[in-house]
């Protein structure tokens, strides 16, 4: 590259460093968006090689063992009699003795070797699914692929019964770590339920197309390359696989506030379960039909079948394949659409499995035998697809959402069909022929198929998207669901069998524990904080009662006899006409809705008001003078907060947690008419810092680590050297155009953001956690009066307004004499959630504890970035009326504006 640079080359992408590009790569990488799709591509790959692997040797093995005498021959002669007609058309009998060769114990020697991988895994589950839970995914995936490589690098060099054989059961082992961890990983990267179950159904469909694909792939290469090949082909992809898991090893393990991982039941625990236990069952019942078929369906076609040859049958099974993906695609989307019909998607499918077992016997013909194995493989499709996401939902809402022991139970449900497949149908077909296994096969789903009627109730607790008036989500411009989260459409009912729930401090020792099933007392303990369905509906007040105690406030507002006399008259024609029409539209929204006051106290009071948001919904307050220990560092926020910091319990009933959780997440977005609130990402890891008129963003956290105290002091120090030093040009105080009329802040944002580069600037400020606005001292002879008290307070509210971003929730002010406090915009939350949030920040404050335990020290110092502003000549004449307009506030000298 560098003598490319000195001959004057020019090379695109050969020019630039190769380190600079490794670091984008790497950067891109480790973005959310692809590391999930990452997670699905390595997921999918080892799935599809597990069972390449199992499937690939059916062509193979048999032939192979043959070949290299692996079982004892022994000779049998068999007469038959044939009739033959001569030239003259007279017929006659010829008898014909035949030799007949066979070898002793092939069937059984060859089930105990199909079943051993299933044996290995169903019993080395238990014990992967718990250091799954203990030590996380991706180690163990690693552990497995590391394995399955092993395994099928002897098979490709084995030649003898025991070699293939170990590598068989070896297999098993290492199927049992990276197939229950590749589970388990999908479900805890997509914790959105129609994600998850799409993310799911494409793991399903390369299970399925490795099932069938492998036993062409492998008799083709077989046949023309030899049986080191197919193997060969496969460990190389699964080394492959393996050094992709090192690019999705999550940097930050799952651990609770506390710090401490979150406990996850045991494998025995979650089995007594009654509603994963019925899906495990229903797992097993569903693939006992394929583990059953597999191994006996060959020899079937050839004693029913003599046209087909032995090509047609090595590719029996390669149509269904497109009927299972059919499958998985229409389960995913009614799954998406109607999700909590899971169980009648898997009893359809069980259905589906028996009835079309039934007619396999039946079919005489090549074609007319693809069509039941069709339905067949569509069935299972769909008890598989609605089943896995259900464990993954069942975990989260019953028990703790760690993954492992719940995935190594369909893990082992897979195991326990493939384990006894080979080895009983062989049996069954021995002694009661072909038809009597399909029909046990037949009888065994259909007669399940009825259980899982019983797993309907899961969703008695499940929330669903609440139901609001179109012209009311077209005017707020924003789904309320996703804001303020969803309830249940249920009244909550303490004493309802079944259940309790826990109000968990944030210091509690059970916060690991934060829904739990305890089989033996048969209750479901689930967190306020996870399970919002527990609290009380608003109740809708009577109409006669509401309409009686407005005239008697309308008494206490007004002297005036004529007046209210004649509000009694409207209120009674009122009541009379279309009152009661109007009641009963308010409890059918009530009943569809979580919370019918939000959607009405939200916009009328704050999101229409057209005030500056320092006079109307900005209040703000100093803190008493901290005596940071260690400088300043300790004055800086950690972005946490514990969503059961308060009670969650007072006065007897649940409290709503709700709020807790869009403090650093949301955004006041000013519009024409009524503004929005805006949920935006909460992965971000920056913050907003404003000094000097000037706005920086400043890194918080990396690669999900929490930055050292150290590195946040540097940060702040070089934001203030910038902005006293008027390093950047951006001098221009954009800030104004938050503290205006809100129509006039909606015209500025529509200007700015025609320029992607200011439309950049605002996305950084909108997704940051909060505003840390670095002021000058307060001047004030006497700092201890109560005057400094409320000029203090006051100017926290709505002095400096350049210095202030009121948009974002949550400001925290420091002024260069040490004083501190904090201004937020309020329709975001109540007034608990921001007290009890501040609470927190201070109590932090005073901890005397030098460093974050959980925060790193990083070798490169994060440098702090300058937003820019590209301002056309309108904008700045904006700008400067916002200015002049922001400015009558500070002028504002007494209490009593917000």
């Amino acid at each position: 590259l560098s003598l490319l640079k000195i001959m004057g080359f020019v090379v695109p992408i050969l020019n630039r460093d190769f380190d600079d590009i490794r670091q984008e790569v790497r950067a891109r990488i480790k973005e959310e968006k692809w590391q999930r799709r990452l997670v699905l591509i390595i997921v999918s790959t080892a799935l599809l090689l597990d069972n390449m692997l199992y499937m690939v040797i059916v062509p193979i093995i048999p032939d192979y063992l043959r070949r290299i005498g692996a079982y004892k021959v022994k000779y049998s002669y068999q007469l038959t009699n044939d009739t033959v007609g001569s030239e003259n058309g007279t017929e006659y009998f010829v008898s014909k003795l035949h030799k007949v060769k066979e070898y002793e114990s092939e069937d059984t020697s060859l089930g105990y070797l199909f079943a051993s991988k299933a044996i290995i895994q169903l019993l080395v589950n238990p014990f992967s699914g718990a250091l799954i839970d203990r030590i996380g995914y991706e180690i163990p995936m690693i552990i497995g692929l590391v394995i399955m490589f092993s395994s099928t690098a002897i098979f490709a060099l084995g030649q003898s019964y025991g070699i293939l054989f170990f590598a068989r059961s070896l297999q098993g082992l290492g199927s049992a770590f990276a197939d229950t961890s590749g589970l388990a990983m999908i479900a805890n990267r997509f914790t959105e339920e129609a994600e998850r179950s799409k993310a799911l159904g494409i793991a399903l469909a390369f299970i399925s197309f490795g099932s069938l694909v492998a036993p062409p792939f492998g008799g083709v290469l077989y046949e023309f390359c030899g049986k080191p090949v197919p193997f060969l082909l496969l460990s190389f992809v699964c080394l492959l696989d393996g050094f992709m898991v090192f690019m999705v090893i999550h940097p930050k393990t799952q651990r609770a506030e506390t710090g401490e991982r979150i406990k996850g039941p045991t494998v025995f625990r979650l089995l007594l379960d009654p509603y994963i236990a019925i899906c495990a069952g229903a797992l097993v019942t569903a693939n006992v039909s394929l583990a059953f078929l597999e191994p006996t369906i060959s020899k079937w076609m050839t004693d029913t079948m003599p046209t087909v040859t032995e090509w047609q049958i090595g590719l029996v099974w390669l149509p269904p394949f497109l009927p299972h993906v059919l499958g998985v695609y229409v389960a995913v989307k009614l799954l998406k659409r109607y999700s909590q019909i899971s169980w009648l998607l898997a009893a359809v499918g069980l259905g589906l499995e028996g009835i079309s077992c039934f007619i396999v016997p039946f079919a005489t013909t090549y074609t007319g035998l693809i069509i039941p194995l069709s339905i067949l493989c569509f069935g299972i499709s769909l008890v598989d697809t609605a089943l896995l996401p259900l464990l993954g939902y069942l975990v989260d809402t019953r028990h703790a959402s760690v993954y492992g022991s719940v995935y190594a139970i369909a893990d082992i449900s897979y195991s326990i069909a493939y384990a006894i497949g080979p080895v009983v149908a062989g049996t069954v077909v021995a002694n009661l022929g072909f038809f009597s296994l399909n029909l046990i096969i037949c009888l065994s789903n259909v007669l399940y198929a009825p259980a899982l009627s019983f797993i309907r109730s899961v969703y008695s607790y499940k929330p669903f998207e609440n139901d609001f008036d179109d012209n009311y989500k077209r005017d707020m411009s924003f789904n309320e669901s996703e804001f303020y989260g969803s309830l249940e459409n249920q009244h909550f009912d303490p004493k309802q069998p079944g259940h309790q729930y826990s109000y968990d401090q944030v210091d509690s020792s059970e916060r690991s524990y934060q829904n739990q099933f305890d089989p033996f007392e048969k209750i479901a303990t689930k967190s306020v904080a996870q399970n919002p369905s527990v609290l009380p509906k608003p109740p809708v007040p009577e109409l006669k009662d509401t309409l009686e105690k407005y005239v008697k406030y309308a008494g206490v507002v007004t002297d005036c006899k004529s007046q209210l006399f004649q509000t009694e008259r409207f209120v009674e024609h009122f009541y009379r006409t279309e009152g009661p029409q109007l009641q009963k539209r308010l409890e059918e929204i009530a009943e569809k809705s979580a919370n019918w006051i939000n959607q009405f106290w939200l916009k009328a009071m704050y999101l229409e008001n057209r005030a500056p948001l320092p006079l109307y919904s900005n209040p703000g307050y100093a803190f008493e003078s901290p005596n940071f220990h260690n400088n300043n560092k300790d004055a800086l926020f950690k972005r946490e907060l514990p969503s059961d910091y308060s009670t969650g319990l007072f006065g007897g009933s649940p409290m709503c947690m709700e709020q807790f959780w869009y403090l650093f997440s949301s955004y006041r977005h000013p519009r024409l008419g009524v503004d929005t609130l805006e949920h935006v990402d909460t992965n971000t890891e920056h913050i907003t810092v404003m000094c000097n008129n000037q706005i920086y963003i400043m890194a918080i956290m990396k690669d999900g680590q929490i930055i050292d105290q150290d590195n946040l002091a540097r940060q702040l120090a070089t934001i203030k050297f910038m902005a006293d030093k008027s390093v950047t040009s951006n001098q221009w105080p954009v800030g104004f155009i938050t503290a205006v009329n809100r129509d006039k802040a909606s015209l500025a944002y529509k200007i700015l953001e025609k320029d992607p580069i200011n439309r950049k600037s605002l996305e950084d400020i909108k997704r940051s956690a909060f505003v840390v606005c670095l002021d000058e001292s307060l001047q004030s002879d006497n700092m201890m009066s109560k005057d400094y008290s409320a000029s203090s307070s006051l100017s926290y509210m709505i002095s400096t307004v350049n210095n202030r971003w009121f948009d974002k929730t949550f400001q925290f002010i420091f002024t260069e004499d040490g004083r501190c406090g904090v201004n937020y915009e309020h329709s975001v939350a109540e007034g608990m959630p921001m007290f009890k949030m501040v609470d927190h920040a201070l109590n932090y404050t005073k901890s005397k504890k030098s460093e974050d335990d959980n925060a790193t020290k990083f070798a490169c110092y994060q440098k702090p970035r300058p937003l820019r502003w590209n301002l056309n000549e309108q904008m700045r004449e904006l700008v400067i009326d916002c200015k002049e307009e922001a400015m009558k506030l500070s002028e504002i000298s007494e209490f009593g504006c917000n």
